[in-house]
């Protein structure tokens, strides 16, 4: 056996020896969420390409440990990310290895290419393993495809090789301590997916994923469903769908922990048919809202819409812009630009009082056929930032825009302006 090789095999056993503690009625069940993507590696994108896997994969997972430590008091919850940052394989990987975690749950959304004449819907979840299906080699190329963002991924991941014989050598290693408490967590999830979420199975399935091979405990990643089918971008887009598939996520995990510990902890229930009513009045309203779109007069100037609310807090809905004349409008007047707090989109005009809105009291404006929720009004930019961090444990994706002459504008030009006029 060659010395690089001996070491590696040590160096795992090693590590598969520390983390392999009995666990204790006392100790706390440790589950690491990992939002997959993030930062400047956006993941798959949908239409319009604002609507992106790692929003929808970050918004999955703080909804997931937000159910975790509410009902589970017994379950300490670490996240690979909490905000829109790029972490790499191995970084994901090293936070669960260094914390002993229990659990690796990496959440993702899945895709394929818009030129196929196949729209697949459906859940899946992946164990890992060194012999790929020829059926799932698309998912392991576009999961492990996050290696181009990391400037020594080539050399770092080597070991991804599957006819390597440290490969072999790790993947026996680990196989029988962790493969099948991950296939076992994996059918929790799926049916909870299924059966209680009302999603489509597409089953348990295998893959080579860099971030499954790098951790040393139970480890599945989750595909909560196709941003490229419109159907199915149309619910992960949504607050209802993000939080069907938070809840199915978590009762897996709660399930799995139970067996584990004999600890057990309430269950969420979900009304599937209540979700799938909301979602087909969203897919009906967008519809509707398109067709009317194709057909309006474009000389036609529309009217601002002002419904008051039962606090006599307006939400205004400005006239429709579209992109060219939001982002290319110049102004020769002295207004200031004012930046406010986008903290919600929705394909319909949400009723005052939604739950949607989480009691956040604002304003909206429609861009295309898309209404879009702002909170505060300020000229001054670092007020804008603070109003957004006294949201974002309500709406942790909401980010900071600018409008100007009642137009919205581009905020980095908005921000120059405004250090401009300091």
């Amino acid at each position: 056996m060659k010395r690089t090789t001996f070491l590696m095999v040590l160096f795992v056993m090693l590590l598969m020896g520390v983390t392999s503690v009995v666990m204790g009625q006392n100790k706390p069940f440790l589950v690491v969420l990992d939002a997959g993507h993030g930062g400047h590696d956006a993941g798959a994108v949908g239409r319009p390409t604002t609507n992106r896997e790692k929003d929808i994969n970050l918004a999955i997972a703080l909804k997931v440990g937000k159910l975790l430590q509410q009902n589970c008091p017994d379950v300490q919850v670490l996240y690979t990310r909490s905000t829109d940052v790029f972490v790499t394989l191995s970084g994901r990987a090293d936070i669960a290895n260094k914390a002993k975690a229990d659990l690796f749950v990496s959440i993702h959304t899945n895709a394929i290419e818009r030129s196929a004449s196949r729209r697949p819907m459906g859940v899946q979840s992946y164990t890992l393993t060194l012999r790929t299906a020829q059926t799932n080699l698309e998912v392991e190329k576009r999961e492990n495809s996050v290696i181009q963002f990391e400037a020594d991924g080539a050399q770092k991941y080597s070991f991804m090789n599957p006819n390597s014989p440290e490969s072999e050598i790790m993947f026996e290693l680990m196989q029988d301590r962790d493969m099948q408490e991950s296939v076992n967590f994996a059918k929790l999830a799926q049916e909870e997916m299924v059966k209680t979420g009302g999603r489509k199975d597409m089953g348990v399935l295998q893959a080579n994923l860099a971030v499954l091979r790098l951790t040393y405990m139970p480890s599945v990643l989750i595909e909560v469903g196709f941003i490229s089918t419109p159907e199915e971008e149309l619910f992960l887009m949504s607050d209802e769908g993000r939080s069907v598939m938070a809840k199915c996520i978590y009762n897996a995990i709660s399930r799995y922990k139970t067996q584990h510990t004999g600890r057990m902890s309430n269950l969420e229930k979900i009304d599937t048919k209540a979700v799938q009513q909301q979602i087909e009045e969203n897919n009906a309203q967008l519809k509707e809202a398109i067709e009317q779109a194709e057909s309006a007069n474009e000389t036609e100037e529309p009217q601002p819409e002002v419904v008051q609310t039962p606090q006599t807090n307006p939400v205004v809905v400005l006239p429709v812009t579209t992109p060219t004349e939001t982002t290319q409008t110049t102004s020769t007047s002295n207004a200031k630009p004012v930046f406010k707090v986008q903290f919600l989109s929705s394909p319909k005009h949400l009723v005052p009082g939604s739950t949607q809105f989480k009691g956040v009291q604002g304003e909206a404006y429609k861009e295309g056929n898309v209404y879009k929720y702002m909170y505060g009004s300020t000229t001054d930019y670092n007020e804008a930032t603070k109003l957004k961090n006294t949201i974002a444990d309500r709406f942790p994706d909401a980010f900071v825009v600018a409008f100007k002459d009642g137009q919205k504008v581009n905020v980095a030009d908005a921000i120059n302006e405004w250090k401009n006029n300091k």
